[in-house]
């Protein structure tokens, strides 16, 4: 039997094309999942409508003025099915799209200038260790208050940890945005990935293009943290209840152990990598491994080498100081009338948490793929 002629799909009708700068668009609409595309692939996409691939090849060509295969085409295409714009594909990608930021941050960035000086960021630095001052000074108070909260109320906690860092990390998010649209970028959409319900901020990114611009944004979301932990702590300790503590506890946590992680794509890293011009490493234990398999050749590279280390050694230091802090059994209330004393409990509490989350936000995500699997054997 003769193969039918691969054709391409039907741009589902209302989609929205806002030209930004720097060479991209904004592909927008409703029930689509945004997407930042460059201008010439735009272009070329609105020239699917349900024609042959072969027959709409010189016009890609001419479009995207590029030589481009009708394999590479075809490739593109496929990468955009999951995002919803094409008529008859539902949109399966997992970002939802909550609302568009712009406004706040255009009155931000021209009435708030001050904002962007050296003094505002010193100020910062100082209320971060201002806050952890506080934090370590009550720290007795603070250990035995997560205990009973926690062993009182183990679901509630559970709930409410994710629950209160979700403005959080808003404002985490809106610290990066703010920083790109100052620097003349474009901020274009908040919203929420269904996989992990992390929140997350659309922008294009393309006038940053040097360290000193690239920098300030990789940091402005931990600038925003610095505010957000300071003013909890003394939130907490002005009005210490379980509500309170339940806003601090998240942050608290993510300031001491996670803050200054060099993980994989983690903003310290890519402001090292900035800094340095050295690529990220993949991770502490892919830069560990690389260390020890060649030491560094340069003065940038020794530079990059204590960063990691101290941050190593910083993060380990912070895991003990939690993991002693919080050796004594609590009393954990897991039924009306049943309590049992468990060790460890707060640590142990968060990692039922992160287990939580990623089974039921990954369950869809593992069905999905588990149906395509069984299809494509059928």
């Amino acid at each position: 039997m003769e193969q039918a002629e691969p054709r391409a799909p039907v741009l589902r009708t209302g989609l929205e094309f806002r030209p930004l700068t720097g060479g991209y668009v904004f592909l927008h609409h409703p029930e689509v999942a945004s997407q930042v595309l460059d201008a010439r692939a735009a272009a070329a996409l609105q020239l699917c409508r349900g024609q042959s691939l072969a027959e709409m090849m010189p016009e890609v060509c001419a479009a995207m003025d590029y030589d481009c295969t009708q394999e590479e085409w075809a490739g593109f295409l496929k990468q955009l099915e999951d995002f919803g714009i094409f008529e008859g594909l539902p949109k399966r990608y997992p970002r939802v799209r909550l609302f568009d930021p712009g406004p706040v941050l255009d009155f931000l960035t021209h009435r708030c200038r001050w904002l962007f000086t050296a003094p505002a960021v010193v100020m910062l630095f100082v209320l971060l260790f201002a806050g952890v001052w506080r934090l370590l000074s009550n720290w007795g108070l603070f250990v035995s208050e997560v205990g009973r909260v926690t062993g009182e109320y183990p679901l509630p906690a559970v709930l409410l940890y994710y629950l209160c860092f979700v403005p959080i990390g808003l404002l985490h998010e809106l610290g990066h945005g703010i920083v790109c649209r100052w620097f003349g970028g474009e901020v274009l959409e908040v919203g929420v990935r269904k996989n992990n319900a992390n929140l997350y901020v659309l922008s294009n990114t393309s006038p940053l293009k040097t360290p000193r611009q690239l920098i300030p944004y990789f940091a402005g979301g931990a600038f925003l943290d610095m505010f957000a932990f300071f003013a909890l702590v003394n939130l907490w300790l002005l009005w210490p209840n379980f509500i309170t503590m339940m806003f601090l506890l998240p942050q608290a946590l993510f300031v001491l152990q996670f803050s200054y992680a060099m993980e994989e794509g983690s903003d310290l890293a890519k402001i090292v990598s900035e800094w340095t011009g050295i690529r990220e490493a993949g991770g502490r234990l892919a830069f560990v491994k690389e260390f020890f398999k060649a030491r560094p050749s340069s003065g940038a590279g020794w530079k990059r080498a204590v960063i990691y280390f101290s941050s190593i050694v910083l993060q380990s230091v912070a895991a003990a100081l939690l993991v002693w802090s919080w050796r004594e059994p609590v009393n954990v209330t897991v039924w009306p009338g049943t309590v049992l004393h468990i060790p460890f409990w707060p640590p142990l509490l968060y990692l039922i948490y992160r287990m939580l989350r990623k089974a039921i936000f990954g369950f869809p995500g593992l069905v999905r793929r588990w149906t395509a699997r069984s299809a494509s054997a059928a």
